[in-house]
């Protein structure tokens, strides 16, 4: 049978979790929280304490499993739009993808990737690129660059204009 109540405890290591029903002020035995993948791939999302929750249970509701936290009066849906895929985290980071405008928005103080990016299209930025390695271009890298200036001459000045560096930038 259907049941909705609100998550008492939660197992982060087992992910399970005890569910109070309202009604009877029933508390659950340890219920498996419904996840989308566990085998190969994997998923782990948590519902909170104090989160409203649907929950599949027998007919005694001894057993069931928990099938997904839902929205309530208390809980305000985080965007209105048959278009959009949104999580909304406490922190204040965000994911959300519009399949409309084909637009893909993050919002974090710092993400962490490993492995290549590979990029096609327009890059920009406004506070900066920051890099503990060399950057290359379709030319020519940065360092070969400074080596190229910091170490170029002219012919002779003597308080006139020089002549161009004797060493090309490329």
């Amino acid at each position: 049978m259907l049941r909705y109540g609100i998550v008492t405890n939660i197992d982060e290591k087992e992910c399970r979790a005890r569910v109070q029903f309202g009604s009877d002020e029933l508390t659950s035995y340890w219920l498996a929280i419904l996840q989308a993948k566990t085998q190969k791939d994997k998923f782990y999302f948590m519902p909170d304490i104090g989160e409203h929750v649907a929950c599949l249970m027998d007919e005694r509701s001894e057993a069931g499993v928990i099938l997904g936290a839902i929205y309530s009066e208390m809980d305000e849906v985080p965007v209105v739009s048959k278009n959009k895929f949104k999580i909304k985290f406490q922190d204040g980071a965000e994911i959300e993808y519009d399949r409309k405008e084909n637009e893909l928005n993050l919002i974090c103080p710092n993400i962490n990737i490993t492995g290549m990016i590979n990029h096609t299209g327009l890059l920009f930025n406004s506070a900066g690129i920051l890099s503990d390695g060399d950057i290359t271009d379709h030319t020519s890298s940065m360092q070969t660059m400074r080596n190229i200036y910091n170490g170029h001459d002219h012919i002779g000045n003597e308080g006139s204009p020089t002549s161009p560096p004797n060493q090309e930038m490329n």
